[in-house]
């Protein structure tokens, strides 16, 4: 059985690690954040052609498939979705799947004008 011992050298490993993340945060925020909204511009200027009656629900499905690609880099990167304190591709997943769901919502309630 390991004991916990006080005067343990690599106790404070964890506080190191966690301020050696935060002063990588800002970098990774930013860069997670601008990928984020490239891709989701792109996807509602594929959606832009579509009938005005369409649009919503084509930018809907695409802000969703967007979702799900996240999903799947967040999933083949290996990094546990609550680790870090800063954004993450977990998050860009979900910033996803708010949008389409926002734009689903804006479209049923007739504030889109479909």
């Amino acid at each position: 059985m390991t004991t916990f011992h006080l005067n343990n050298p690599h106790r404070d490993l964890w506080r190191r690690r966690r301020h050696r993340a935060r002063d990588q945060a800002g970098v990774t925020d930013e860069s997670i954040l601008v990928s984020w909204l490239l891709t989701a511009v792109m996807c509602l200027a594929l959606a832009a052609p579509c009938p005005p009656a369409a649009l919503p629900w084509v930018a809907a499905g695409l802000l969703s498939l967007l979702g799900f690609t996240w999903l799947g880099l967040a999933l083949t990167r290996g990094v546990p979705p609550g680790a870090s304190p800063t954004l993450t591709t977990w998050d860009a997943a979900l910033l996803s799947f708010a949008a389409s769901f926002g734009v689903q919502t804006a479209a049923r309630l007739g504030l889109l004008g479909a």
